[in-house]
């Protein structure tokens, strides 16, 4: 139990912080066209549309906490 609980855990944090970079530098609709330099641009990236890309980012991050108890009951 303990287990599949820091699973759920880490899956969380991974899915959150890898959905919001995706959002902040992969679509380009959500991507910022600023010409400065490269830790100046990362700062203002995580920066834009903070409200929606923490919102969608946390639904993913869910669903994929919730991975470890959804395969577990399947079995």
């Amino acid at each position: 139990m303990k287990n599949k609980k820091l699973v759920s855990i880490i899956l969380f944090v991974v899915g959150f912080v890898v959905t919001y970079l995706i959002m902040c530098y992969c679509i380009p609709g959500l991507r910022i066209k600023l010409d400065a330099e490269p830790m100046e641009y990362f700062i203002e990236s995580i920066k834009n549309s903070v409200i929606f890309k923490s919102v969608v980012s946390f639904i993913i991050a869910i669903l994929l906490a919730m991975l470890p108890y959804i395969i577990k009951n399947k079995q």
